[in-house]
């Protein structure tokens, strides 16, 4: 899954998505539609995952996918300025975004139910007759180079991309979201239109629909302003292949700031693998609050970080595991050596019955809290199903609670590579 932020908050929902019925379809063109029936507030929920990301994009394309999505979003179709997009969903009161990850895009609507019909209108208008002129796209070449400027900025998102870089080289997932600034600043305006062409099609396209509706009448709608597109390419992945790491990769970042930032980081588990499971678990067994295997001994008895954490991120193919620290300068040594030897300790001693049953509790809890409102079920069962399967976010906490220490003591074994990360710090200049 996404890297989790967990509170130990136990709630009982009396209606979710995980006890409900969703109609679920497959238009002729090839468009994947789940309509959900929740009638807790009058709120309508559309999230649409289209299967292109950073994974898709060769060199010359680099950056290509989250360019488009602000394109998408901010500058106009066929029919509608960027302008006339933004005063029509104001006034309808919509709430409208998107996403770009390594594996997906995602574009999501959200606004009182009674206004169902122009959010799919609106949303199909985008999606399919996106025209954007070079004078449009010149104006949001800038936004982004902007964008990334601010996270070249933050030490943290500085860290990771540099991390994902080097961890992923020969990879699709080395490829930084939001691209190369001289790839944004010239690539040409028709090469991104028939980027937007080839993969902008209904077959590439997962629709999910969250909210106080009937859902025989959503679908009929959803005919009427989506079927008619006609199937396209179907998505291609470059993935490439992972070097295998035989040492540990060090890289320095120095920036204007007064402490450090440190990222220890390893290859993790596909999708597809159950030892994704056993991964989420850990990470949330060593650096999940002030009672983790981390924050405990870097924190609590040694005193060498002002805080940390240990993260496992779900993609496609493998995912990132990495402890994270924020600490001064010259405890980067002492704080590395010390997160290694709390991962050998993990191989050769595992945890206990009472440390899983507490993480199994927190990630159930986070995963139900983290689908409360119609929204989230939308962006969530989008996401997923673009690139696993809706049935991977439906059963994950049932999976989850399979898992046992001997599944734990496994993973930790196979993925806990303390000879062979990549260590990324951000420093002072």
């Amino acid at each position: 899954m996404r890297t989790i932020a967990f509170a130990i908050i136990l709630v009982i929902l009396p209606f979710t998505a995980f006890s409900a019925d969703w109609q679920i379809t497959t238009l002729e063109n090839g468009l994947d539609v789940m309509i959900l029936e929740y009638h807790q507030v009058p709120q309508v929920n559309i999230s649409t995952t289209i299967s292109v990301g950073a994974k898709n994009e060769t060199s010359f394309f680099d950056g290509a996918t989250h360019l488009l999505e602000h394109l998408i979003l901010y500058r106009g179709t066929e029919n509608m300025t960027g302008g006339e997009v933004g005063m029509a969903m104001s006034k309808h009161g919509a709430y409208f975004n998107g996403y770009t990850s390594s594996d997906w895009t995602d574009f999501v609507i959200s606004l009182p139910s009674e206004n169902l019909e122009f959010a799919l209108q609106i949303h199909a208008d985008m999606l399919f007759r996106s025209n954007f002129s070079e004078e449009e796209m010149n104006k949001e070449r800038q936004a982004i180079v902007e964008e990334i400027n601010i996270r070249l900025d933050n030490p943290r998102r500085s860290a990771y991309w540099t991390m994902f870089k080097k961890l992923f080289e020969g990879h699709a997932y080395e490829r930084n979201i939001l691209g190369p600034k001289e790839n944004i600043l010239n690539i040409p305006r028709d090469s991104v239109y028939a980027y937007y062409k080839r993969y902008y099609a209904p077959n590439n396209m997962t629709m999910v629909i969250v909210g106080d509706i009937d859902a025989g009448y959503t679908l009929e709608l959803v005919k009427r302003y989506f079927a008619d597109f006609p199937p396209g390419e179907k998505t291609t992945d470059l993935v490439g292949r992972i070097k295998k790491r035989k040492e540990v990769s060090r890289i320095i970042l120095k920036r204007d700031i007064t402490q450090a930032y440190l990222m220890m980081s390893m290859v993790g588990a596909p999708s597809d693998s159950p030892d994704q499971y056993a991964l989420n678990l850990i990470a949330t067994m060593l650096g999940n609050g002030k009672s983790s295997r981390l924050w405990k001994t870097l924190r609590d008895e040694l005193g060498i970080v002002y805080s940390c954490t240990f993260n496992f991120s779900t993609y496609k193919y493998e995912g990132p595991i990495y402890a994270y620290a924020v600490l001064e300068p010259d405890k980067i040594g002492s704080t590395e050596e010390a997160i290694k030897q709390i991962l050998i300790d993990v191989k050769t001693s595992g945890f206990t019955e009472q440390e899983l049953r507490k993480a199994k509790n927190t990630i159930k809890t986070n995963y139900y809290t983290g689908h409360e409102r119609g929204l989230d079920i939308a962006d969530s069962y989008a996401q997923y199903d673009s690139f696993i399967g809706y049935e991977f976010i439906q059963n994950y906490p049932d999976n989850v609670e399979k898992v046992t220490l001997a599944d734990i003591q496994a993973a930790a074994q196979k993925y806990l590579n303390t000879d062979s990360y990549v260590l990324t710090t951000v420093v002072p200049k």
